[in-house]
């Protein structure tokens, strides 16, 4: 018996139909003709316009305008024909408003760049004409300039030249003036100045016979100078009172001092030089010589008689001035200086003629005193055959002419300081007159020095160095 068993019969049966879609579900037919839209509607009676106010029409009811549609389209057309000269448009239209607010608008707006145009020509104008003076104030500015420069390189270089003749000649020591006017040929020369002619400072005072070959004349030249004192000011301030005002004399040279001389009055000074007095309300500018007034009180050298010199002038001798002639014969002394191994005096008659011949140059001193009038210190003589020994120089008496050096190492006449003082300005107009860069300067010096120029070798004074003062006084001294 088979065990295998026979599958069953499957017969085939209808499917059951299930609703594809929601209208089928619904049991709404479909269409299958194309859908029919309805009718559009169509009024009975034609629809006419009707003007409605509004907030917008009220705001613009002010304006004197037409009106226009909503959108500005059905009336836009009547607005423009109201321009032209159609019927007139309602009042209260916000477009017509809005138009006319445009139109004035742009006419603004034109009328404003008409303006800006005009303005803008003028401004063009402006701008060009302006462009022109500007132009030419930058040519005017640059000639300027040039000429500027040009006048500052002159005077620098004037300046540099005056530094290189001082540095050269031995003249760094003063400030000096050369002359040539119909009145007067000279030098006149006083202790350098600082802070723009204003103040001194004793770091420029000329030392008496620095490093000179007898050492005896200077060490006395040293005592002669440890007895000069100065004025020492002072002001003391009290609130609610005025100020006090103290003086003394105080140890030490003023540093204006040239050196000290015996004076007398002299018309010819003041008629030269009164102007050249310092004025401290007024100083001159740098390196323009002015005369210092000093006290006879504080400024003094404790010698009787003696006056502080501070400016020296040098100038062709005029002979006829001399005292002590005796019928045209004029005595010469040269005293004996054992200092400076000059053992035995010397004594010559010379003619006027001859004198004329030995002297040429004179050296005199200048001191302010107090009525503002300039005395003469005494004169000496400067001996033309060599202007560069010292002990040739002579000094004017009442006797006739006699040794300088003497005078000063006596110290009643002159002290070593003014004649050293004076010796230094001859050497130094000596090289001036033949290096000088300045050629007006340098002609004017050798019409004053006229024969006795180029007859010796100047002394030389390039030893100076800032050394050349004493361990008194070195602070700068104030003018007033």
């Amino acid at each position: 018996m088979s065990v295998r068993r026979d599958a069953p019969l499957i017969t085939k049966t209808s499917a059951i139909s299930v609703p594809q879609t929601i209208s089928d579900r619904l049991g709404i037919e479909q269409q299958s003709s194309p859908p029919k839209w309805p009718t559009p509607f169509q009024p009975q009676y034609k629809q006419m316009p009707v003007v409605v106010s509004s907030v917008v029409s009220d705001a613009f009811d002010s304006f004197d305008a037409d009106p226009t549609g909503l959108f500005g389209k059905s009336k836009a057309k009547a607005a423009a024909s109201n321009r032209m000269g159609g019927a007139s448009a309602k009042k209260g239209s916000l477009m017509g408003n809005i138009r006319i607010a445009k139109d004035k608008a742009n006419a603004a707006v034109r009328k404003g760049v008409a303006s800006a145009k005009a303005g803008a020509k003028v401004a063009s104008a402006t701008a060009k004409a302006g462009a022109k003076m500007a132009s030419a104030s930058v040519k005017d500015a640059s000639a300027n300039a040039k000429a500027g420069a040009k006048a500052y390189s002159a005077a620098s270089q004037a300046k540099a030249a005056d530094f290189n003749d001082k540095m050269r000649t031995g003249m760094q020591k003063f400030d000096y003036a050369v002359m040539n006017t119909d009145e007067f040929n000279g030098v006149l020369a006083v202790a350098r100045k600082t802070n723009n002619g204003t103040d001194l400072d004793a770091k420029n005072n000329i030392v008496a016979f620095k490093k000179y070959k007898h050492e005896r004349v200077t060490n006395h030249a040293v005592k002669q100078e440890s007895q000069m004192m100065h004025k020492e000011g002072l002001v003391k301030k009290l609130k609610g009172k005025n100020d006090k005002l103290a003086a003394r004399a105080a140890p030490g040279r003023h540093a204006a001092v040239l050196g000290y001389s015996r004076v007398s009055e002299s018309k010819e000074s003041n008629a030269l030089f009164a102007d050249s007095i310092f004025d401290p309300d007024a100083p001159a500018a740098a390196g323009v010589p002015t005369i210092v007034e000093l006290s006879s009180k504080y400024d003094i050298n404790k010698v009787s008689g003696m006056q502080p010199i501070s400016a020296l002038v040098v100038e062709p001798l005029d002979t006829d001035t001399l005292e002590g002639y005796e019928k045209d014969i004029l005595t010469v002394t040269m005293q004996a200086v054992p200092e400076a191994d000059i053992q035995k005096e010397v004594v010559n008659r010379r003619t006027r003629d001859q004198v004329e011949f030995d002297y040429t140059l004179c050296v005199h001193g200048l001191y302010v005193d107090t009525n503002k009038t300039l005395m003469a210190g005494r004169k000496i003589l400067v001996y033309q055959k060599d202007p560069s020994d010292i002990t040739t120089y002579g000094i004017a008496t009442p006797r006739g002419i006699e040794s300088a050096l003497h005078h000063a190492m006596e110290g009643t006449e002159i002290d070593l300081l003014y004649l050293w003082a004076c010796f230094r300005l001859v050497q130094g107009v000596h090289s001036l007159a033949q290096v000088s860069l300045n050629g007006a300067q340098r002609a004017a010096l050798k019409e004053l020095l006229g024969t006795s120029l180029g007859m010796a070798t100047p002394y030389s004074f390039a030893e100076d160095g800032d050394d050349e003062f004493d361990d008194v006084n070195l602070l700068p001294l104030n003018l007033e």
